[in-house]
């Protein structure tokens, strides 16, 4: 019996010295608020509702050096909703759902070393990452996020049409304050013949001292198509420019984006928001204007919060947003009917791990 003891700590010891040449990190996010919400035409929402500041989030992430200054890299981040089983907003238990989990924000396998960083995998395009200049990181009822994900459809949103499938991206490494990234992703062809989905992404970023900038442009042939055979889809552009400069006593972020389709207009969006610093917490305000198809029916929408840092890694957080529309348009948290308009009161807690 002690021979097996022995045994089976020496065989515990080399596995771990193997493992150690890994390095795994699991990290996190418990997001949760209450919304008081309501629009025209709609009838008002009281809730309980997950990923107010942030979305609820389990990743795991790691990096195995592969000798040479090579490494291999590795994300899965899943998301969850906090507050029912991902399918059911009913209060009493539903067993219908997947226990919270809502799908895979991200997941990729790559190899990374002083040439740079290539992946595959389901991943987040150079829009996605447009949360750094917006004065709430791409919060729920930040006005970027409300108008460009909700009302536009945008790829260049901190939301699920900011990522992408069946891709792949080369991430260079970072010179003189200047990186970029390109990114690809395609459908998957079955019908011979058939109109397939292909993405381009590319980015280009600079962070130095207080000021950071970074441009986007992704363009989207065949949008919607789905291995349909004789028909025919139309291409998506768009482009974003966005600016951010710390001041110490207030930190200025803003972006603007346009947003065509073929045989459409022109969509634009713009906004433009402030973050000052009082004591541990901070007051955010934000303004985002929508001027979709080239037409005079504009979304406007801003939002006022104040969030509290109990902690490295506890925030507190209480925000008013309100969204107004002109005839035909119909943003908001809450789509109101068109033409009409929407308010949220949200207040939660962020805990991040």
């Amino acid at each position: 019996m002690q021979k097996k003891i022995i045994t089976l700590a020496v065989a515990g010891l080399v596995s771990g010295a193997a493992f150690a040449q890994s390095n795994v990190t699991i990290y996190g996010v418990a997001d949760a608020y209450y919304g008081r919400l309501t629009a025209d035409g709609k009838m008002s929402n009281n809730h309980i509702n997950s990923g107010g500041l942030s979305g609820s989030r389990l990743g795991f992430r790691g990096n195995e050096d592969l000798g040479g200054g090579l490494k291999a890299v590795f994300e899965y981040e899943l998301a969850f909703s906090l507050d029912n089983t991902g399918s059911s907003a009913n209060a009493i238990n539903d067993a219908s759902g997947s226990n919270g989990l809502t799908g895979t924000r991200q997941s990729y396998v790559g190899l990374g070393g002083g040439f740079g960083t290539v992946v595959a995998g389901r991943l987040q395009t150079p829009g996605y990452y447009v949360g750094k200049f917006d004065a709430f990181a791409a919060a729920a009822i930040s006005p970027q996020n409300i108008l460009a994900g909700g009302a536009l459809k945008s790829t260049i949103s901190p939301t699920n049409h900011g990522r992408v499938n069946n891709a792949v991206a080369y991430m260079s490494p970072t010179m003189s304050g200047f990186s970029g990234v390109l990114a690809y992703g395609t459908g998957e062809e079955v019908t011979p013949g058939a109109e397939k989905e292909n993405v381009w992404g590319l980015g280009l970023n600079y962070a130095g001292g207080p000021i950071a900038a970074g441009y986007v442009h992704h363009r989207v042939n065949n949008v919607g198509a789905n291995n349909a055979a004789n028909a025919t889809f139309p291409d998506l552009k768009e482009n974003m420019i966005g600016l951010s400069y710390d001041a110490k006593v207030v930190k200025v972020l803003g972006s603007y984006q346009d947003h065509r389709v073929t045989g459409s207009g022109k969509s634009k969006l713009w906004q433009l928001g402030a973050v000052a610093p009082v004591g541990a917490g901070n007051v955010h305000f934000a303004y985002g204007k929508l001027n979709p198809t080239g037409d005079s029916n504009d979304s406007k929408s801003w939002t006022l919060a104040y969030t509290h840092g109990l902690s490295k890694r506890t925030t507190a957080y209480v925000g008013y947003n309100r969204t107004t529309n002109e005839s035909r348009a119909t943003a908001g948290i809450l789509t109101p009917t068109a033409g009409g308009n929407s308010r949220a009161f949200v207040a939660g807690m962020r805990h991040s791990f």
